[in-house]
């Protein structure tokens, strides 16, 4: 073992708490609730909270619902997800943690954005604007897909964030490969999805095939790797995450 970096496991790490991915995560969730504040006097009694796969509004609910609802949905995201990564099994080494807990919140930031756009768009709609939610959806939640993607390979092992199957749960080397390519599929996925949210009778069901392929490719790919891998003893000699020993 590298005396380094057995060195460098038993330092104290830093409070994760008040880094700039944290601070970022409360702006927008403090942005929600201003936004909630100033446009609820000029809300409608009611306001819609649902829409069907055609755009259409098919529920409705009393305007506090729609001032407090994206607030709480951030709130709560935010507090579980930490208070899981905090009290939950841990994995690999001290700074292998350190690397997710940067990931996690990372993408953290990109739902609550996610769901700070959502919130805008539906207040919007009550307020009289007209706007296509599918389009502003489907290209949101792309985008999102696209962010993702791009920090999906940085992710080590662990039991609440990324591709938890049986097989990558189980082996360093398949949790590698297996997120090294949802990764490139999430961002291929996404880059497509924003095509299709241009084109309205595509839209849906272009983004629901879309969404089906980059889910189940990565967990079929998984079990295939932990066959190949583990099964058959094909994993490197040299540990996954770093550029040596690729089999």
């Amino acid at each position: 073992m590298n005396p380094s970096e057995s060195n460098s496991d038993k330092i104290t790490p830093q409070s994760t708490f008040f880094t700039p991915a944290t601070l970022f995560a409360l702006a927008v969730i403090a942005a929600q609730i201003l936004i909630s504040l100033i446009t609820y006097p000029f809300l409608p009694d009611t306001v819609p909270t649902h829409w069907n796969l055609a755009g259409q509004v098919n529920s409705y609910a009393p305007k506090w619902v729609n001032a407090i609802l994206f607030p709480l949905i951030s709130i709560g995201l935010f507090v579980l997800i930490r208070f899981l990564i905090a009290v939950g099994p841990r994995l690999g080494s001290q700074n292998a943690r350190r690397a997710n807990q940067e990931v996690v919140n990372l993408i953290i930031n990109g739902v609550l954005l996610l769901l700070l756009v959502l919130q805008l768009m539906v207040t919007a709609i009550s307020l009289g604007m007209k706007l296509d939610i599918n389009f502003v959806m489907i290209l949101a939640v792309s985008i999102l897909f696209i962010f993702i993607g791009n920090y999906m390979g940085k992710l080590r092992r662990n039991f609440w964030a990324g591709i938890r199957t049986p097989w990558t749960l189980t082996s360093d080397v398949v949790w590698e490969r297996t997120h090294r390519l949802g990764g490139w599929l999430f961002v291929i996925g996404g880059l497509l999805g924003v095509i299709v949210s241009f084109v309205p009778w595509l839209r849906i069901w272009g983004f629901m095939v879309i969404l089906v392929v980059i889910i189940a490719i990565p967990v079929v790919y998984s079990y295939l790797a932990y066959q190949h891998y583990t099964v058959e003893g094909r994993e490197p000699l040299s540990p996954p995450f770093d550029n040596s020993g690729r089999g």
